[in-house]
């Protein structure tokens, strides 16, 4: 900004007569309190929970009043001049050239008072919002995929790559089932759809009139006529809640439909009156009965096949799936959040398929989402989960949102009465109480700096600012009113360890690329992944470009795709008669693995591909690599695939299947379905619902 230390020593001594002199007033008028913020500052010390909340308030309120004051100031007097203390402030409507005029732009950097009107083009349109909320298998989001494959152009977006794959796929092949009038000639259910997430891209037509997406994907700029924004409760997440603020609030579309949980409609509401969007809400009700059972299993000799045990570590579901198939001779599929979502959706046809001999299915929190499997009964083997400190105990919302998976509508022919229960009979209690509670209401819409925002703000400072300093100086000072909170440090671990890697590495790079690689879906959760991300960051600045095999320097992740490739192969061209229980027994004890620290490399290359693939889409000259990348990130879904095989039928020798053969069968099935109809591997509810929907429309 071109600021001395003369300029700054007499800027504030002239800002501190100011401001006594204007909040001493007698006569505080309308318009001082706009020029002081008295609005905003009475709001936020209304909300503040600690001092430390009301200090920052007064801070960004005191600097925005600065910043305002100070654009407009002639700059310091020639030194024969009088005293400054003895000068008249200057207006803040001074005509006379600043020096200082920059500080007007970063105080409007600054104002994000009105969150609204950061997306002008949509605020000129007149949207209709429409609320679907209900438990799990209520039909809600059923509803509103009817409404967008009935419309001529729209848009799908999910939280996971998994469920924009699904959508992709239904809109496609005509598999949401439209309403027909009686009367008129049947009309067709395909529509063209694009697939569009962070990680992958398949166009079908540049013109296509749909597309699939994950959340953080969508461009508010291209208008639609419907659009479903799905599972709208993420908004208060404080790693990735931004994109749904941004999308409620942004998305240029006549109609907008909203899916998710109860506890969002307050403060959907909210952001709604502020962007004077009419908004109808419809309730619906559970379309199958859900019951917590009268006692806990007690013990896993009484697993049944349909079962869902739950866990939430990964030692404690290989401990489950091992204790389940020693003891009852069923065998179990898997999901869990490591898992590639391609392989979570495979590991779903499995247990979905009756012919499969999976007949159980051990799950962590992972089965609350993105997959509708044939579960009869939930059964949880604890109610705790580690938060990365201590174990706390299950919210009441993810209770629900996972024993509401039990007892799915439309996926079982005879009963489909949902059961719930625990392993242990001092659980039942707590899972009584927390599926008969209600879940508290959300609070806050969380923002995030705009990377436009952040690379304006860094031109304005020194060139010689660190990125962190532009990021947290965009933190502490802005101006942002409830129910929104801004996106931070404070908040976001994922955002905090990906600040430590642009530290080390990114030092003097634009802003834009900062930001990139603060966005990378990496959750740091462990150190190869960690140093992946590292290789990544320093690859790119050293060398402009980044060759794939070079963001695996220095970890275990290649040789582990390398060795269970190898195997794989192996098992692939041996007869089925010479793959005996004994014979998987002694190539599981080959892989040396049973801490599953092999397993665990290939899921963390699969992640490391992930965030590859991610940048390509970014930064396509320095992450060119896209074609190897994906060739690599199918060899891992395949070796990951058979490492979960080999555990399987090494556990339940009576089964006379192997790998090759079921290879086989599953690109059968993904090749066609009944009546040779293609399909997909995950199943979406495409026929009308016929049950006790409740809608209660409110408009304001």
């Amino acid at each position: 900004m071109g600021l001395t230390d003369e300029d700054i020593d007499w800027l504030l001594l002239r800002f501190r007569d100011v401001a006594l002199d204007e909040t001493s007033s007698p006569d505080f008028s309308t318009a001082m309190r706009e020029k002081w913020a008295l609005d905003f500052l009475e709001d936020q010390c209304h909300l503040a929970s600690t001092g430390r909340e009301t200090e920052a308030a007064f801070n960004r309120t005191i600097l925005s009043r600065f910043l305002s004051w100070a654009s407009t100031q002639p700059g310091p007097p020639a030194k024969d001049s009088p005293p400054a203390s003895s000068l008249t402030a200057a207006p803040d409507n001074i005509t006379t050239f600043s020096p200082y005029y920059n500080l007007a732009s970063i105080r409007h950097l600054f104002d994000l008072q009105d969150a609204p009107a950061l997306y002008p083009k949509t605020r000129r349109m007149k949207r209709k919002v429409i609320l679907h909320v209900g438990p799990t298998n209520s039909g809600k989001t059923y509803n509103a995929l009817v409404a967008l494959a009935n419309a001529h152009s729209g848009v799908y977006a999910g939280p996971l790559r998994l469920l924009a794959h699904e959508i992709f796929d239904r809109l496609n092949k005509g598999l949401i089932v439209l309403p027909q009038v009686p009367g008129e000639p049947a009309q067709s259910s395909v529509r063209i759809c694009n697939l569009v997430t962070g990680e992958e891209q398949r166009i079908v037509d540049p013109e296509a009139p749909f597309a699939s997406m994950t959340v953080e994907m969508l461009n508010p700029n291209v208008p639609y006529d419907v659009a479903v924004l799905d599972e709208v409760q993420m908004i208060a997440d404080p790693d990735r809640g931004a994109a749904w603020t941004k999308a409620i609030l942004g998305l240029r579309v006549k109609e907008l439909h909203l899916c998710g949980e109860e506890r969002a409609v307050g403060l959907v509401k909210s952001l709604l009156e502020d962007s004077g969007d009419e908004l109808v809400v419809h309730r619906y009700e559970r379309l199958t009965p859900l019951t917590v059972s009268s006692k806990s299993l007690q013990s896993l000799r009484n697993v049944k096949s349909g079962d869902c045990v739950v866990a939430f570590s990964r030692q404690d579901l290989f401990t489950l799936k091992y204790a389940i198939e020693k003891q009852t001779g069923l065998r179990c599929a898997m999901a869990y959040g490591g898992l590639p979502p391609e392989i979570r959706a495979e590991q779903a046809q499995l247990f979905n398929d009756p012919d499969s001999g999976y007949d159980v299915m051990v799950a962590s929190d992972a089965v609350g989402m993105g997959l509708n499997l044939k579960i009869k009964r939930i059964i949880f083997s604890t109610l705790t989960k580690w938060d990365g400190r201590r174990d706390t105990p299950l919210t009441v919302s993810a209770t629900k949102q996972i024993g509401g998976r039990a007892g799915r509508f439309g996926l079982h022919e005879k009963d489909s009465t949902g059961l719930v229960t625990t392993l242990r009979e001092h659980d039942m209690n707590a899972l009584r109480k927390a599926m008969a509670g209600t879940i508290p209401p959300l609070t806050y819409a969380y923002l995030e700096p705009s990377p436009e925002a952040m690379a304006e703000l860094a031109t304005l400072l020194p060139p010689t600012t660190r990125f962190e300093d532009v990021y947290n100086l965009y933190q502490s000072s802005a101006m942002v009113r409830a129910p929104y909170r801004l996106q931070s440090l404070k908040y976001s671990k994922t955002v905090k360890r990906a600040m430590e890697i642009v530290n080390e590495h990114y030092e003097g790079m634009p802003t834009w690329e900062c930001m990139n690689m603060l966005r990378v879906p990496f959750n740091y959760s462990t150190h190869a992944l960690r140093d992946v991300a590292r290789n990544m960051a320093r690859a790119h600045t050293e060398k402009a470009s980044v060759p794939l095999k070079d963001i695996f320097e220095g970890t275990p992740l290649l040789k582990a795709l390398e060795y269970v490739t190898e195997m794989r192969q192996k098992a692939l061209k041996a007869e089925p008669d010479s793959n005996t229980p004994a014979k998987r027994k002694k190539m599981l004890k080959q892989l040396g693995d049973d801490e599953h620290s092999l397993l665990r490399n290939l899921e963390t290359c699969h992640k490391a591909l992930t965030g590859y693939l991610w940048m390509s889409y970014r930064v396509p000259a320095a992450f060119s690599d896209r074609v190897e990348a994906f060739d690599m990130k199918e060899q891992v879904e395949s070796g990951i695939d058979f490492y979960l095989t080999l555990l399987a039928e090494a556990q339940a020798p009576e089964v006379v299947d192997n790998y090759a053969t079921r290879r086989r069968a599953i690109r059968a099935i993904r090749k066609t379905g009944p009546n040779g109809v293609a399909v997909g591997l995950s199943q979406v509810e495409t026929t009308p619902r016929k049950g006790p929907h409740t809608h209660v429309s409110q408009s304001i």
